[in-house]
């Protein structure tokens, strides 16, 4: 379901994170917009990426050293920073995918925690703020951040804005299905991709079927139908569900319903007629 109409437009995005007392200096924060990162706060001698480790000493230092403020200890503020134009549009691009997975926190009191119980450390968490500009004017939400590969690509493009080291960004690019898994009490059908190659796996359980590989443009034909399905009145599937569809997606945005019986013969009808030719 999708919670953010395609006409909203993101102007504005807000960050925080910390692991808590897992890692030391783990706690990050930004708030950037198209024209500036408004402000960037972090600790110096926590590295968020792999390509933030391996930079060099002396580029770090000349990012953080003119920013360090005085009264927050080694944390250093950036504030005010002109924006990189090419990762605002790349996580502008990137929120715009992610538009159909974002589910808004809702306002929850929670009660007073026992005044007997003391707490030493944090906890770990990520807060998601999104402002963007709607046919009624500016709104912000408060989202719950999703999960996966395209969702791991907003991290590193938020750690590039704050401290811009040449990260591999990772992108994932248009969302597009990558294999699917069909399940019934009778039969099974499965596509995934060989291994550096073109050609794709066919795997067939309890039907007959002479073929175990298939080509790139059949894939193609297969993964066209199974995009225009409309699954949006199956719920969540489990392998043990009597008639299961699993599809599988580029961004680890994956899909496991629970489908019907007149579904699952459909889909095993058009198969077996576009790889078979029955």
């Amino acid at each position: 379901m999708k919670h953010i109409p395609d006409s909203y437009k993101l102007i504005k995005i807000r960050y925080e994170s910390s692991a808590g007392s897992m890692v030391h200096h783990s706690e990050f924060e930004l708030e950037a917009c198209p024209g500036e990162v408004i402000r960037a706060s972090y600790w110096s001698d926590c590295y968020f990426s792999m390509s933030e480790e391996r930079a060099e000493p002396e580029k770090l230092a000349a990012i953080d050293g003119s920013y360090v403020t005085s009264g927050l200890g080694e944390r250093t503020v950036r504030e005010h920073i002109p924006a990189d134009r090419a990762l605002w549009e790349a996580l502008a691009e990137e929120v715009e995918y992610l538009k159909d997975r974002l589910t808004p926190v809702k306002n929850i009191k929670l009660p007073l925690p026992d005044p007997d119980i003391r707490i030493l450390d944090g906890g770990d968490y990520q807060r998601l703020y999104l402002t963007w500009e709607t046919p009624e004017g500016e709104k912000t939400v408060q989202y719950y951040p999703p999960s996966g590969r395209r969702w791991s690509t907003v991290i590193d493009i938020i750690h590039e804005m704050a401290r811009p080291v040449g990260r591999d960004l990772h992108r994932v690019g248009k969302t597009q299905m990558t294999e699917f898994f069909l399940k019934t009490p009778k039969y099974s059908y499965q596509i995934t991709p060989v291994k550096d190659s073109e050609d794709y796996y066919f795997f067939v359980h309890g039907d007959k079927s002479p073929v175990s590989r298939i080509t790139r443009s059949q894939w193609l034909t297969v993964r066209e139908h199974l995009s225009g399905l409309d699954v949006s009145g199956f719920g969540a599937g489990r392998y043990e569900s009597r008639y299961y569809l699993r599809l599988k997606y580029n961004d680890d945005m994956n899909k496991n319903l629970e489908i019907d019986k007149k579904t699952a013969g459909a889909i095993r009808e058009f198969v077996r007629k576009s790889v078979l030719g029955e």
